[in-house]
């Protein structure tokens, strides 16, 4: 085991250590904290889970500390594992607003952001195309979250509400969009919060 690898486990058990009032969480970051590994897929989106839960416990020191695990991590082309990492570098990005570390915020954005700038002409023009169709709104989970709630299924509710999270995180990041302004963002944000805190 790499000493970088031996350092994220061990903050992920001191989040566990702290987290003890919610179960099924320090649960979560103590099984990580023996299986970590920056190169495995089911252990980057568990991590991501992690930190989703911890900001939605409202604990953004430790939810901050999970998402560094996974941000220096650099974009290979490889989207099973960058969907997590973009998701935490969304994330981070609120977190480090909200801290008024700008200048840590506009890195997390600017990171977002060069994922679609890369390739040659071509490769940039279909990366403007994409931008654009996720800025506004095309990774949303509104039709799940509604499907969810019709059949009374409070488990996929829950889990497409902390989708919608990490999908409107990533437009804000973004800067949003004519069609997604950022105040109707911070509000769709807050609904969700809302929700997830009370179930």
């Amino acid at each position: 085991m790499t000493a970088v690898i031996q350092a994220k486990r061990q903050v992920l058990a001191t989040v566990a250590s702290q987290v003890t009032d919610y179960p099924k969480t320090a649960r979560l970051a103590n099984a990580l904290a023996k299986n970590f590994k920056s190169t495995v897929v089911d252990s980057l989106e568990r991590t991501k889970n992690l930190a989703y839960q911890l900001y939605v416990q409202d604990r953004p020191d430790l939810c901050l500390q999970v998402c560094q695990l996974l941000n220096d991590l650099v974009f290979t082309n490889n989207y099973n594992i960058w969907t997590w990492v973009e998701l935490t570098l969304a994330l981070e990005w609120k977190l480090q607003t909200q801290a008024g570390e700008l200048t840590q915020a506009q890195r997390c954005a600017a990171i977002l952001r060069s994922t679609y700038e890369l390739g040659d002409t071509v490769a940039q023009a279909q990366g403007a195309k994409n931008l654009a169709w996720r800025v506004n709104g095309g990774l949303l989970y509104d039709a799940q979250i509604a499907q969810a709630e019709q059949r009374g299924d409070t488990t996929a509710e829950k889990s497409y509400r902390q989708l919608q999270l990490g999908a409107l995180l990533c437009i804000q990041a973004l800067g949003g969009s004519a069609t997604l302004p950022l105040p109707e963002l911070e509000r769709q944000l807050v609904f969700q919060l809302a929700k997830l805190r009370n179930t």
